[in-house]
C-alpha cells in the first residue's frame, strides 16, 4: 500500500471519527435541552398540579396525574388572568427593550468602527470591561437608584437599562470589523447622504445577520428576566406584574414558551451566519 493511500485511510479515519463525535455530543445535548421542556409539557397535559394551604403559612404544591386527557375547557382554566396580564406587560418591556436595544447598539458600534476620534480605543476597551460584571451586580446600583428617585413600579425603568448593552454592542462590532467596507460609506457621502440616512438605509441592512442573532439573545434575556422586575415591581394592586411575575404554574409556562420558540422560527437562519462572519476577527 502506498504512502498516498495510507494518507487517505488514514484521514478518512479522522473524518469517520469526527461525525461519530459530532452525532454523539448533538444527541447528548438535545437530550438535555428537551428533557425538561418534556418534563414541563408532561406537568401541563397530563398531572393536575395545585396549591394547597394549610395552616398558617404551610403551602403544599399537590401533583396528581391526569385520569383522562385534558379537555378544552381544562386547558382554559390553566391560564388566569393575571397571566394574559403578565403577558402583556412582559411584551411591552421585551419587544420596546430588544428594538431599543439592537437600534442603539448598532449605532453604537458603527460609530466605534467609522470614525476616527480621540477616545475611540479606550472607549473599546471600556465597553470589554463592562462585559466582565456580571449583569446582577450592576443592576444593584440602578435600584437603588430607582428607590431613590422614587422610580418603582414603572415598566419604564425595565425598558431604559437596554438601550445599549455592552455585549450586544461587542458582538456587532466585531461583526463589523469583517465586513465593513468604508468605500461603500464614502460614496454614499458623495451622492450627498447624510450619515444617519446611511447608517438607517445601508448600514442596517448589511448588519442584519448580527441584528437578527442578537436580538434573540436579547428577546430571551429580557423576556425571562425576573431579578430586577421582583424589586421593582412590587406594588400588587396595580397590573404591572411582568410574566415571569405570576401566580400561575402551568398557564404561565406555557405563555413564556412561545414568544421565543416563534422569534427563533423567523431568524434562526442568520445565527450562524452571524456568528460566523462576526468572530472572522478578534
Amino acid at each position: 500500500m502506498s504512502n498516498n493511500e495510507l494518507t487517505l485511510s488514514e484521514d478518512k479515519k479522522r473524518t469517520i471519527a469526527l461525525k461519530i463525535t459530532t452525532y454523539v455530543v448533538s444527541i447528548l445535548l438535545t437530550i438535555m435541552i428537551l428533557t425538561p421542556l418534556y418534563y414541563m409539557l408532561k406537568q401541563t397535559f397530563g398531572e393536575e398540579v395545585k396549591l394547597v394551604h394549610g395552616a398558617g403559612d404551610n403551602t403544599q404544591l399537590v401533583i396528581t396525574p391526569r385520569e383522562h386527557m385534558i379537555t378544552l375547557k381544562e386547558f382554559g382554566k390553566l391560564f388566569t388572568k393575571a397571566d394574559f396580564i403578565g403577558f402583556r406587560n412582559s411584551m411591552l418591556v421585551t419587544c420596546t427593550s430588544t428594538l431599543l436595544n439592537m437600534y442603539f447598539s448598532a449605532l453604537t458600534a458603527y460609530a466605534i468602527t467609522a470614525y476616527e476620534w480621540k477616545l475611540r480605543a479606550a472607549f473599546e476597551k471600556f465597553i470589554i470591561v463592562a462585559m466582565m460584571i456580571p449583569s446582577t451586580v450592576a443592576s444593584i446600583g440602578f435600584v437603588q437608584m430607582c428607590y431613590k428617585y422614587h422610580l418603582i413600579n414603572n415598566l419604564a425603568m425595565l425598558i431604559i437599562p437596554a438601550l445599549a448593552t455592552p455585549m450586544t454592542v461587542f458582538f456587532i462590532r466585531m461583526y463589523l470589523k469583517a465586513t465593513f467596507s468604508r468605500e461603500i460609506v464614502e460614496s454614499a457621502r458623495i451622492d450627498g447622504a447624510g450619515e444617519f440616512r446611511i447608517f438607517n438605509q445601508i448600514m442596517l441592512p448589511l448588519m442584519k445577520p448580527a441584528i437578527a442573532t442578537q436580538t434573540i439573545f436579547c428577546f430571551v434575556a429580557s423576556w425571562t428576566d425576573e431579578w430586577v422586575p421582583r424589586i421593582i415591581l412590587i406594588d400588587n394592586s396595580k397590573n404591572i406584574k411582568t410574566l415571569p411575575l405570576t401566580g400561575s404554574i402551568q398557564g404561565a409556562g406555557l405563555l413564556m414558551l412561545l414568544p421565543p420558540i416563534i422569534l427563533y422560527a423567523f431568524l434562526s437562519k442568520h445565527i450562524v451566519e452571524g456568528i460566523a462572519l462576526g468572530s472572522v476577527k478578534a
